[in-house]
């Protein structure tokens, strides 16, 4: 399984709205089943971004699909990035000549 970190901050969209981001979050975890990828966490946040999900999956691509897909709801921006375990990091680290 790859290990992703999803960050998200709200558009204006979602502030108008933002009294129903807790019961949203719910359907975000739901959703995020349907397409491949499990949220491991998912916490509110009250600095550089609104939201930070912890997510696994097979594929970078099933977390790709995901992301475009909490974007087009309008009511957050989404980023992506690739985490990895010490010990991954240190092959990865290895490799180079």
């Amino acid at each position: 399984m790859l290990t992703y970190y999803i960050t998200e901050e709200v558009t204006r969209e979602g502030m108008m709205t933002i009294d129903e981001a807790p019961e949203r979050a719910k359907g975000v975890v739901a959703f995020a089943d349907t397409m491949g990828v499990t949220v491991e966490e998912f916490f509110f946040c009250t600095s550089h971004f609104d939201f930070i999900m912890k997510v696994t999956a097979e594929s970078e691509e099933a977390v790709a699909a995901f992301c475009m897909a909490v974007r087009k709801s309008g009511n957050v921006t989404a980023k992506m990035t690739r985490a990895y375990t010490p010990e991954a990091w240190g092959g990865i680290v290895r490799r180079l000549p």
